[in-house]
């Protein structure tokens, strides 16, 4: 339902903010505020892509919703609570930024005379879509948590209550969820098509060695994972060096780009060492103990045991 209401405002929030771009477009101002303009433009052209994207991480959080459930998965269900709340901040910034595109006291008040209404039509829909991110948010969290009971104890019957075995499963279960949540979601318009093809190659990549390399614990698929993980850092480093260096090439998208690189950034910090505890406690018996509990369970489900008098059924 969430993800429904929101790409719903989103499109509409789209539809007037490219309505705006088309009119800064046709206007004609004079040298002095051509550079304002310009600075308005980019800001403007560069809000779009970011709509896109919010409509995207909906779909995205769909799928880690149900995946997370059909798993039990408690790591990413924690994961889901910050990437909610992430996306419930950035509705209150990008209404922010929407609200500030044009800077009254930077001369541009010509432009913001011919945009009359345009200027504040998507207003109502864009106040309307925090709302309706608060309150899903608030409902996530409630539910979250009686899921969040339920896996507990799921995980408690699949591994017992060796300390150490869940210390384990918990580790395997944080970097599962990584390659998901680390997907890069900053890109400017002149560099989408290099972005796009970068990171869906480097993505799809690291998320097939870490599914691999955990499910089978193979260990040259988990060398390539942490590699990966290493060129990533090394693209984004890259990038903000970019964004330094040449600031006027990412007009408009700056400080987005930067936030969501360092974020990016910190999750590779975080899974790469994550990784190597995953990979010394391969062959320490874990996939056998899981293996032995799913076994177990479907082996023996509620079938009656022998055919004896009185019938006795057992637990699992």
């Amino acid at each position: 339902l969430q993800a429904i209401l929101a790409i719903v405002f989103e499109v509409v929030i789209f539809t007037f903010h490219n309505n705006e771009i088309n009119l800064i477009n046709e206007l004609d101002l004079n040298a002095t505020q051509s550079d304002d303009l310009k600075t308005a433009f980019a800001n403007a052209r560069s809000l779009l892509v970011y709509f896109v994207l919010f409509m995207i991480a909906q779909l995205f959080t769909v799928v880690l919703v149900v995946d997370a459930i059909y798993q039990r998965n408690t790591i990413q269900l924690i994961a889901l609570i910050v990437f909610e709340l992430g996306m419930t901040a950035y509705s209150f910034i990008q209404f922010h930024q929407s609200s500030t595109l044009f800077d009254e006291k930077s001369g541009l008040s010509i432009g913001l005379h011919y945009l009359g209404d345009a200027y504040h039509n998507s207003k109502w829909a864009q106040i309307t879509q925090v709302c309706v991110m608060c309150l899903c948010t608030v409902l996530f969290l409630f539910l979250a948590y009686k899921l969040y009971l339920e896996f507990g104890w799921h995980i408690y019957k699949k591994i017992g209550a060796d300390l150490a075995m869940r210390v384990q499963y918990l580790a395997l279960l944080i970097v599962a969820w990584w390659p998901e949540s680390g997907q890069d979601h900053s890109s400017t318009v002149k560099e989408l098509i290099e972005h796009i093809i970068l990171s869906c190659v480097i993505s799809v990549a690291t998320l097939v060695s870490a599914y691999w390399g955990l499910r089978r614990e193979r260990k040259p698929q988990m060398y390539i994972f942490l590699f990966l993980c290493l060129v990533s850092m090394g693209y984004y480093i890259y990038t903000l060096v970019q964004i330094a260096q040449n600031p006027t090439r990412f007009l408009g998208s700056k400080a987005f780009l930067s936030f969501f690189l360092c974020v990016n950034l910190v999750l590779i910090l975080v899974s790469v060492p994550i990784g190597v505890v995953c990979l010394r406690n391969f062959n320490l018996g874990l996939m056998n103990h899981i293996s032995h509990a799913t076994s177990s369970s479907s082996a023996h489900g509620m079938t009656p045991m022998e055919k004896s008098t009185p019938r006795r059924w057992s637990i699992e």
